[in-house]
């Protein structure tokens, strides 16, 4: 029997999260609201599924039985019949299907059908807001930075070496208490908290021409120089809150400026929701080599799948690689190993089965074969 201290906090999270759909599930269903009821559930199952299972899958593939694993598949397991019941009242075949897979199956005495079972009820002790906060605020962090990521053509799997976060002082310690986490997810070595974005950034205003032109005619030029000479920041935090910004004789309204993130040299920035994200783009020799190296797991991983490999099979691992890439398998051989459950990581014809591409232009062939 596992106790509340064998629960991490990702499991705690998702315990929370799934007490606060019951809730919503139970006000929606007596108000008769269906759609408030269905957006309330795809919320939930995207956390489940691209939060809660992504970041638990090393969890679920190790091979020791430890309570950190019972606690994950324990987890998963009562979420996913929760929810089958929450679900139950409008997709009554599929959650059918799944009670009976998940629990017919192994108890033989419980309720024949899951439209048999009571309705799930929510329990508050279960709910731990703060967890959720902390949450919520992490995942706006990687959210940014992704897009950073995506807009700087870095790919997650090359690491950096920091993120800067602003956030408003009642959010800071939610970063705090989720550096690692964030720092995981966005792949970087360490996540700092500034003060202020004024150390990440600075901004360009310019007025809406098409809004401001018609409104202030002949004095449209004064609007733009008021503009220029204005304290970017201050009027940057007024367009985000919504709020309107006077300039001297001008009122303008937020929707009437436009607020161009200017950030320092070296780093890319995104904002939104009150939240900034900076990461430092410059990626170093070491970095470099580092991400190759997560390159060549990835691969090795898809050659796994490909030749119908077992979660838990181990392998033996060849390569041919030249230059560059033959420093990064040597430096990086345990990591390479680890990840790829490679008991032996022999430089050579590749045998089994095997792939050949290029990683940063450089030629490298890959051979897997179960051990």
């Amino acid at each position: 029997m596992l106790e509340a201290t064998d629960y991490n906090p990702l499991d705690r999270w998702i315990r929370a999260r799934l007490h606060e759909l019951i809730g919503e599930a139970n006000a929606a269903l007596s108000d008769y609201d269906l759609p408030r009821f269905a957006r309330a559930a795809e919320v939930f199952v995207d956390d489940l599924s691209n939060w809660y299972v992504r970041r638990s899958r090393r969890r679920f593939w190790k091979s020791e039985a430890d309570a950190d694993k019972q606690a994950a598949y324990s987890t998963l397991y009562d979420v996913l019949v929760n929810l089958a019941q929450v679900l139950a009242p409008v997709l009554p075949f599929v959650t059918e299907a799944l009670y009976q897979n998940l629990v017919r199956s192994a108890d033989a005495t419980a309720p024949e059908s899951i439209h048999h079972c009571a309705y799930p009820q929510a329990d508050a002790s279960l709910i731990d807001h703060e967890l959720l906060d902390d949450v919520a605020v992490s995942r706006s962090v990687v959210t940014l930075g992704h897009s950073i990521r995506a807009s700087s053509n870095l790919k997650v799997r090359q690491p950096l070496s920091q993120a800067i976060v602003v956030v408003a002082h009642d959010r800071q310690a939610s970063v705090r208490r989720t550096a690692e986490l964030i720092a995981d997810e966005l792949n970087v070595k360490s996540v700092e908290l500034a003060e202020d974005e004024a150390a990440l950034v600075t901004y360009r205003l310019l007025p809406d021409n098409k809004k401001l032109g018609p409104k202030f005619g002949a004095k449209f030029p004064q609007v733009r120089a008021a503009l220029q000479s204005a304290d970017s920041l201050a009027v940057a935090h007024a367009v985000r809150s919504g709020q309107r910004v006077t300039l001297g004789e001008f009122e303008l309204a937020p929707d009437e400026i436009l607020v161009t993130p200017q950030p320092r040299e070296g780093f890319a920035i995104a904002s939104e929701g009150g939240v900034v994200v900076a990461l430092d783009t410059h990626v170093s020799p070491e970095l470099k080599q580092e991400g190759q190296a997560r390159e060549v797991v990835r691969r090795v991983q898809d050659l796994r799948k490909t030749a119908g490999f077992e979660i838990s099979d181990r392998i033996v691992l060849t390569y041919q690689a030249a230059g560059e890439m033959k420093a990064t398998f040597e430096r990086w051989a345990a990591y390479i190993k680890s990840e790829t459950l490679a008991d032996e990581l022999r430089e050579g014809e590749p045998a089994g089965a095997t792939d050949e591409g290029e990683i940063d232009g450089m030629k490298v062939k890959l051979g897997v074969v179960k051990k």
